[in-house]
């Protein structure tokens, strides 16, 4: 049943790419990869469901593994990757019709989010450490083409920068994985499996500690600046601004967790080997570093795209500074927020999207009296930012809440002071240049209409899961966190 599963969750990105390099009809592509993230989400609830019966499930080989915490993110990234497909369809037509995407982007674009989807799979679900880095290396490559997808100077500038960054990051992960493998050599049964997550964790403390203290400050470097802590985040302005909007999303809910979920399967080994707060401190430290770096940025920033990437640097922090903690309540609040933010960045991508065809520019300057041109996505622009800052009643209130209450618990006092303030900036940040885009006259006659039905439906659910989720989490889903913080508690 097990293997299945695991060939499931593989096998339909592959087969939606396989599909989509042959046929090149636009329905078709549209048909394929809608179904691929449908089938996809479908496998990932069912993975779930057996997760939840049991501890773990692997193949017969070994290869592929996954637990509570890989399965909890498997669900956030699958269901991201559905959202994206339904939502492109609509977008892609509309850029087609404008003469703003051509037939051949058309087709590239649908294949590598195909292929993008199956290298974000690959690194879930490897047990073996340098598989998870080669898919983790693959995800870079597939979605490079698609920052550069618009064939501008601008656009291809920055696919270059994403590559070159987060390479020259990787490169720095895989050191700490050679010496991870280095530690474990002569304490492993068979040098073969060395590298396998659940054979390190069977000897974890046996594991030499200098050693693995060492490693740790390669990976959190590496996987890291994938991620975009801070300051190792300087590709993720440009990407996020030149991607296809749909694109940006994915990246935001899906390739940042990706990273984020390697950083915590590191964070849990080391700390189980070295003990101590070696693995918590640097955290913490990075986490509130990626928060106060990105806090000037969102506040002087001109294109509302790019505010969205330094908003996602802060929250990429929060959940970083919240692992640090340590403790079982800052680990729920940080995989509550995973989700949390992984919403709300999906209705603030998406809803940019709407305003940019609308008026032909993501410029917030060029941009005002939206909820007279485009009344629906300028309603949830403002409710997803009310709910992206952390307002309540909405899931992200909730998260950091909880974040926060467990700061406060462990002793952490002026942390977590320095954590509510730049909260509290940013929010001002975000409301004051999303007010002027909403309210007041538009500066110049705007010719785009509202966004496409479907995708209208879509951001609707999606705010209204955040709300939910600020005044009632399901106790599936909490039993689903809580077996997924289990894994981080080693």
């Amino acid at each position: 049943m097990s293997t299945i599963i695991l060939g499931l969750l593989l096998g339909l990105p592959v087969a939606g790419t396989l599909l989509c390099a042959v046929l090149h009809q636009r329905r078709i592509l549209e048909t394929v990869t809608v179904s691929v993230g449908g089938l996809t989400f479908l496998s990932a609830l069912w993975l779930v469901a057996e997760v939840m019966q049991g501890t773990t499930i692997s193949s017969s080989e070994g290869w592929l593994y996954a637990d509570g915490l890989s399965a909890y993110i498997i669900i956030i990234i699958s269901g991201s990757a559905l959202v994206v497909a339904l939502y492109s369809t609509g977008y892609l037509r509309r850029q087609i019709r404008d003469g703003k995407v051509s037939d051949r982007q058309l087709w590239l674009y649908y294949l590598l989010l195909n292929a993008f989807l199956f290298t974000m799979m690959v690194v879930l679900l490897s047990n073996n450490l340098g598989f998870l880095w080669i898919g983790s290396e693959a995800t870079t490559l597939a979605t490079a083409f698609l920052v550069a997808f618009y064939e501008r100077e601008r656009s291809i500038e920055a696919a270059w920068k994403y590559v070159i960054i987060c390479s020259v990051g990787i490169g720095f992960a895989l050191f700490g994985i050679i010496l991870t493998y280095y530690s474990a050599l002569h304490v492993v049964p068979g040098s073969g499996n060395a590298l396998n997550w659940s054979s390190l964790m069977l000897v974890a403390k046996d594991l030499d500690p200098a050693v693995l203290k060492l490693a740790f400050i390669f990976i959190l470097v590496g996987f890291g600046t994938k991620a975009g802590l801070a300051p190792l985040h300087t590709w993720k302005p440009d990407a996020y601004g030149e991607a296809p909007t749909p694109i940006s999303a994915l990246m935001a809910a899906g390739l940042v967790n990706v990273a984020l979920y390697s950083l915590m399967r590191f964070y849990v080994l080391v700390n189980t080997a070295v003990g101590g707060t070696y693995a918590p401190t640097l955290f913490m430290v990075f986490g509130l570093v990626s928060m106060g770096i990105a806090l000037p940025f969102i506040l002087l920033q001109k294109d509302f795209k790019r505010m969205l990437a330094y908003s996602s640097v802060e929250h990429v922090g929060i959940i970083v500074f919240a692992i640090g903690i340590g403790t079982p309540l800052a680990y729920f609040g940080a995989l509550l927020h995973l989700l949390n933010n992984a919403l709300a960045k999906m209705v603030l991508f998406l809803t940019a999207g709407n305003v940019r065809l609308a008026y032909g520019s993501r410029l917030m300057r060029k941009v005002t009296g939206a909820i007279k041109v485009i009344p629906v996505s300028a309603s949830f622009l403002i409710v997803g930012v009310f709910a992206l800052t952390g307002w309540p009643p909405f899931g992200v209130f909730i998260s950091e809440f909880t974040i926060v209450t467990a700061g406060f618990d462990r002793g952490y006092v002026v942390p977590v002071i320095f954590f509510i303030a730049i909260i509290a900036a940013v929010f001002v940040g975000f409301i004051y240049y999303t007010s002027r885009m909403v309210f007041g006259e538009p500066n110049v006659p705007v010719t785009g209409g509202e966004a496409e039905p479907l995708a209208l439906w879509v951001l609707g659910l999606l705010l209204a899961a955040l709300l939910l989720l600020g005044v009632y989490l399901p106790p599936p889903l909490e039993q689903v966190i809580e077996n997924a913080a289990r894994v981080l508690k080693g």
